[in-house]
């Protein structure tokens, strides 16, 4: 198990263990440094996106293409965080790009519908087992807060309930849950009284048919993978009970397919499990990698959205930028690519194969620790509770390295060419034996530094 290295006489809290794989890569990276400098000037904290807050501070990139990218330094990384997920083809896939420049040379933004709005459409609904209708948004924050506002209009009900630990975006209702402490809000800021209808339980049979027998819920929102794309997998038979209890109370499930959808599988995890949903958030993959997200669902629910015909419970829905037709180009070009589902198949195959081979660095290392993951993703576990096969709330909780420890990871990593995804990683269609060989060196390599420097 990764632990704190116990402090010695000359030891100083300005030079902890394993400071100086920190301070190497650092030294390798002044580029990065520089931007980052100048970025604390004019950004909160340096950063447009509070997962990129890094020590000792954030990478910068200049290109990237396929599997791979290069920083301002000119450093070449294998890039496992893939758009946060976005990009199942990898980056600037040709066909792709091809898209978006020819949609730019007709209209940016022409304010009317275009055809590419109904194409975008069209695959969803094919693909995605629940959505009979769909409504594009331009982020899956704006998603899921749609869908919570249609469930709500829907059933006449205030009440959602959410999962501890699943992350839904970052509005006002669902900023609640998503990290520990599970009963108390994710931010400031939030409206008082909130809380009052936000009900967040465990992944638990029991406790949900407990909320859903005691409250009027308008729906229940989780994510199909498992609590952050998987990170805590869902109890065995919890989506296929989650549904029959829904349809028991006359409540909405909602899967939050953000990250999931088009990559478990063309038709996400719904297809995969065969539990359908009565709305799905969509996103990510959605818009191959430009801004983009959707609302699917049955279309006496989405027909809420349908403008004055709604009649009363009519859901109001603007929105500058949705279905742009740039994010369109790149999600029709992407979701027509991913429907065989070919690319999702042999994605996944070498994910497998590379959580087996991390896996076994752990294992020759003697670092207590294993790779798990499912479809084309990967995480980390470190310590003793990595041994026991089962992935649970409590396990991570007593897995978790310091802070210093995460940092001496993911600067180790980057030293050695990866560029890790909060330990953690996504593969696409561009990844191959090349990259999963390389990561796999790289870690054996990490975990040595680790060990040299009392961290493991």
């Amino acid at each position: 198990m990764i632990t704190e290295k116990p402090r010695h006489a000359g030891d100083t809290a300005e030079a902890p263990a394993g400071r100086d794989v920190v301070l190497r890569w650092a030294a390798e990276n002044p580029g990065s440094a520089a931007l980052h400098q100048r970025a604390r000037g004019l950004l909160p904290g340096g950063v447009t996106h509070d997962v990129r807050l890094a020590e000792p501070f954030p990478l910068a990139v200049a290109r990237a293409d396929g599997a791979r990218k290069w920083d301002v330094d000119g450093h070449e990384l294998i890039c496992y965080v893939m758009g946060h997920g976005a990009l199942l083809l990898g980056h600037s896939h040709p066909e792709v790009v091809a898209a978006v420049r020819a949609q730019a040379g007709l209209a940016f933004h022409p304010g009317a519908g275009h055809e590419l709005e109904s194409d975008w459409a069209e695959l969803v609904v094919r693909l995605v087992p629940s959505a009979e209708r769909v409504r594009f948004t331009s982020s899956g924050t704006e998603a899921s807060l749609l869908a919570l506002r249609v469930a709500r209009a829907a059933t006449g009900r205030d009440t959602i309930v959410k999962l501890a630990g699943h992350f839904h975006g970052w509005h006002d209702q669902v900023a609640v849950g998503s990290d520990p402490p599970f009963d108390q809000p994710d931010t400031a800021g939030l409206p008082r009284g909130l809380a009052s209808s936000v009900a967040v339980i465990p992944a638990d049979e029991g406790a949900l048919a407990g909320v859903l027998r005691t409250r009027d819920v308008a729906a229940v929102i989780l994510e199909p993978s498992g609590a952050a794309w998987g990170t805590v997998p869902l109890p065995p038979g919890f989506l296929a009970a989650a549904r029959r209890l829904a349809s028991e109370s006359g409540t909405l499930l909602v899967f939050d397919e953000v990250v999931s959808g088009f990559r478990w599988a063309p038709g996400g995890v719904q297809q995969v499990t065969g539990v359908v949903p009565d709305l799905t958030v969509l996103g990510k993959v959605l818009a191959g990698g430009m801004p983009g997200g959707a609302v699917g669902g049955r279309a006496d629910l989405m027909d809420h959205l349908a403008g004055p015909a709604a009649g009363s419970r009519r859901v109001a829905h603007p929105g500058t930028h949705n279905a742009h037709p740039l994010a369109a180009a790149a999600g029709v070009t992407t979701l027509r690519l991913a429907a065989p589902g070919g690319l999702q198949a042999g994605a996944g195959r070498l994910a497998a194969a590379l959580r087996d081979e991390l896996t076994a660095v752990f294992e020759r290392s003697g670092v207590a620790g294993r790779a798990y993951g499912e479809s084309s993703t990967f995480h980390l576990l470190f310590g003793p509770e990595s041994a026991s096969g089962t992935v649970d709330a409590a396990a991570l909780k007593n897995s978790v390295p310091p802070a210093s420890v995460s940092a001496a990871l993911h600067c180790s990593m980057l030293s050695e060419g990866v560029h890790l995804f909060h330990g953690s990683g996504f593969l696409s269609a561009a990844h191959g034996e090349r990259e999963a060989e390389q990561t796999v060196r790289a870690l054996a390599t990490t975990l040595r530094r680790l060990q040299a420097a009392g961290l493991a």
